[in-house]
């Protein structure tokens, strides 16, 4: 997959140890709008999370995607999007956190059923959404105006903008 964005805050130092992870999200459209995922803290995510062993990216990609907002995935739509490496200082221990995650464009299909958000998830109040892409953009960009650089808030920001920028350039080509 095509690495789209690294994200290297240069803030460790090399000979700590490293925490990697992987993670899938799901990049999904309906009707002009972007199923997301928003906290109680007001920013918006996509739809996904860590790869437990075992998992292929498809895998973990439905799992995740029905877990955060009750929909099942057609299995046959997902493509890739691209992939973002963040390095950085684990903002809880003295170790070096590096994650890979990919973004899959993906189709849903059904009806919508029960999350089943974790205790953490629960506990930020997440919940799903449908807003148009510029609205997401723009929530995200207050989001780190009012809070700060939280990695992941950058992260998910930086995609969403770079995933207006392809979609734009994708119709100006026809």
């Amino acid at each position: 997959m095509q690495t789209i964005l690294v994200l290297d805050a240069h803030n460790y130092d090399e000979t700590l140890p490293e925490i990697r992870r992987t993670a899938i999200r799901g990049v999904i459209f309906r009707d002009g709008q972007l199923l997301l995922v928003r906290s109680s803290f007001g920013e918006v995510k996509f739809p996904g999370g860590g790869q437990e062993a075992g998992e292929d990216d498809t895998t973990t990609l439905m799992r995740e995607v029905l877990e955060e907002t009750g929909y099942h995935i057609k299995p046959e739509s997902i493509r890739p999007f691209g992939q973002v490496e963040e390095k950085r200082l684990s903002t809880h221990e003295p170790m070096i956190w590096h994650q890979i995650n990919r973004y899959y464009f993906c189709d849903i299909q059904g009806e919508q059923g029960a999350c089943a958000y974790s205790d953490n998830e629960k506990k930020y109040g997440m919940r799903q959404v449908w807003l148009p892409l510029p609205e997401a953009v723009a929530v995200n960009r207050q989001m780190l105006a009012r809070e700060g650089c939280n990695p992941w808030n950058q992260r998910e920001y930086r995609v969403l903008e770079l995933l207006m920028k392809t979609l734009e350039a994708k119709e100006q080509e026809g």
